[in-house]
């Protein structure tokens, strides 16, 4: 996962899944949302957003 971070916005400039996972990159005009998920449900998703600064979170379920 490759994140460009601008006082404008963040960017996704890649996200490519390992083996078994698939992808969803989200960016509604709001933050950054990507999703990895598994064939059994398990999901890794980033949140990134520009605030005074880069921040990011990773969430595991």
């Amino acid at each position: 996962m490759v994140v460009r971070y601008r006082p404008s916005g963040v960017e996704a400039l890649s996200a490519t899944p390992a083996d078994g996972y698939s992808v969803r990159v989200e960016q509604p005009g709001g933050p950054l949302v990507v999703n990895f998920r598994n064939a059994a449900g398990r999901l890794s998703r980033l949140e990134a957003t520009w605030n005074d600064g880069p921040t990011a979170k990773v969430i595991e379920q």
